[in-house]
């Protein structure tokens, strides 16, 4: 079924869609038609010719599959076997980043597999190879601390119904999701086991650990859709810099350096220091936090909050922008699940969106006026 999707004006200025040919360009907007509330859909080049281009006779199924292997190749859409029919499927990878979809539908196509290595890197990159819990880079690479290496996270845990859907997954470290368990986002603390990390992230970006270091298995799969160059890391739309494994590295820095102090970066880290009075968000950030309709990670918000007023963000411009945010998602009745993390509406600067337009109201509905004698006599004779 066809949805009503959006395109944003910085679309047309990307330079990874900007570099594709014009046809392979439509066909990567038809696709935010073609896919479900999670950025599914069926990947064939039969369907998508019949979908996208059902009045262009000039331009084949095979010509169609080229097409496809320019979106794919680019790293906007990511193909996968799924299901037990095996059906051919794809991802769009920032589908969630790029579109607001008001009461999402459930999903009825299989998502790809995590146990596939490839599927796991796909996530980290669409999360800019950081940790959706604790905010440091993780490792391109397999290192020698376990704690410190991919894993993927589940949202809404399995055990409470949660999915493997695009939605409900994100990149965090090994040692922060066991840590997790079964607790809230607000409840987390990073584990100790995260000390050392910064010398793991030089590793993996110096390239002194190997991939496949001893007692690391990467059970990726071979796709035979894919091109060697969709190996490369994926870009998302109109965040290609921050995505950049430099941009994850400074971030774990620095977030890192909080958390182990003293410490050697080897073995266990010495206790964290106290909070830098620099980084206090202060009371405007109280206010802010009082006033945000998903109460779920403030410590990360509060660091989120810093950062953004340190990079020129003005306070009273965040809270009128939250005041929009908040009022819409009270008059959708949104569901907490679907609210953004305060966290992630600040570091993907959502308050430079365009406020969404609240839903229309019903409204006074006029009273029923009671049909004359005379009207009744007429009504009957047809």
């Amino acid at each position: 079924m066809a949805r009503i999707r959006t395109v944003k004006p910085e679309f047309w200025e990307d330079e990874v869609v900007g570099l594709m040919p014009r046809d392979a360009r439509l066909l990567f907007v038809a696709t935010f038609n073609m896919a479900d509330d999670e950025g599914l859909l069926r990947w064939t080049p039969a369907y998508i010719k019949a979908s996208a281009f059902m009045y262009d006779d000039d331009l084949s199924v095979p010509d169609v599959a080229k097409l496809m292997q320019y979106v794919t190749d680019a790293g906007l859409l990511y193909p996968y076997i799924g299901g037990v029919a095996r059906q051919q499927m794809a991802v769009i990878v920032n589908f969630r980043k790029h579109q607001k979809i008001n009461r999402p539908q459930k999903s009825k196509l299989p998502p790809p597999s995590l146990q596939n290595g490839e599927v796991r890197r796909m996530y980290a990159r669409r999360d800019n190879w950081t940790c959706q819990l604790c905010g440091g880079g993780i490792p391109e690479q397999p290192v020698q601390n376990d704690s410190h290496n991919l894993s993927i996270d589940h949202i809404n845990h399995q055990s409470a119904g949660g999915t493997d859907h695009p939605s409900n997954v994100r990149a965090a470290h090994q040692g922060c999701n066991k840590g997790r368990k079964d607790r809230e986002d607000d409840e987390f603390v990073p584990p100790r086991s995260l000390g050392g990390l910064n010398d793991s992230l030089s590793n993996s970006l110096n390239g002194s650990v190997s991939a496949h270091a001893p007692g690391m298995r990467d059970d990726s799969e071979v796709n035979p859709s894919r091109n060697a160059s969709t190996q490369s890391d994926i870009r998302s739309l109109n965040d290609s810099v921050n995505g950049s494994l430099t941009s994850s590295l400074a971030e774990g820095k620095g977030r890192e350096g909080n958390r182990e102090g003293n410490g050697t970066g080897k073995g266990t880290p010495s206790p964290p220091p106290a909070a830098s009075t620099s980084d206090d968000p202060g009371p405007a950030f109280d206010e802010f936090w009082s006033r945000y309709p998903r109460k779920a990670g403030k410590s990360e918000a509060a660091k989120s909050w810093v950062k953004a007023t340190k990079a020129g963000a003005d306070p009273d411009l965040l809270l009128a922008a939250l005041k929009a945010h908040a009022d819409y998602h009270q008059a959708a009745k949104t569901e907490q699940q679907y609210i953004p993390h305060a966290s992630t509406w600040l570091n993907q600067k959502r308050y430079e969106d365009e406020p969404p337009s609240l839903p229309r109201s019903a409204g006074p509905q006029t009273a029923p006026r009671h049909m004359t004698e005379e009207e009744k006599k007429r009504a009957l004779q047809f």
